[in-house]
């Protein structure tokens, strides 16, 4: 196209002007014709259009061309988008899960607490001392340590 543009130009410059000498008739008068509306323009002026054109023409595919490059970046930030709505959705979940998991593992040692306590309290009521209140921490202690109570020496690390 602007191989085109620059024919166009030179041919601008280079086709011969019409003459304007007057058409003569037979035996008579000279004739003149019509002058017509004639674009005289300089000859650096169809270069100067010319250039201006190419350059217009280079601005557009600039344009063109960084419109494809937002255009492909749009679709990756639409990706990565939905990924991390992805990953947010998941970590959502587990931390539903673990939330529940937490409910759960608290609700269990509330319970163990109040048994135990309701254990100790029996256990008090039944020996009314304080010497039967350090026996049955004693007794609880090896019955809820790791070795099931096969250490006799659970006294001591208490």
């Amino acid at each position: 196209m602007i191989e085109l543009l620059k024919s166009a130009a030179l041919n601008t410059n280079t086709q011969p002007k019409p003459s304007r000498e007057p058409v003569r008739e037979f035996g008579g008068e000279p004739v003149r014709e019509p002058a017509k509306e004639e674009v005289i323009r300089p000859p650096g002026e169809a270069t100067t259009l010319s250039g201006a054109i190419q350059r217009l023409i280079a601005e557009r595919d600039g344009h063109k061309s960084r419109a494809g490059t937002q255009e492909l970046e749009l679709t990756r930030l639409r990706a990565v988008n939905d990924e991390l709505r992805r990953q947010h959705e998941q970590t959502a979940l587990i931390r539903d899960h673990y939330m529940r998991l937490a409910t759960e593992v608290l609700t269990t040692l509330r319970h163990i607490d109040y048994t135990i306590h309701e254990v100790v309290q029996k256990t008090l009521g039944a020996s009314g001392g304080s010497e039967g209140y350090d026996a049955t921490l004693i007794s609880l202690a090896r019955r809820l340590s790791p070795k099931g109570g096969a250490n006799g020496n659970v006294e001591n690390h208490l």
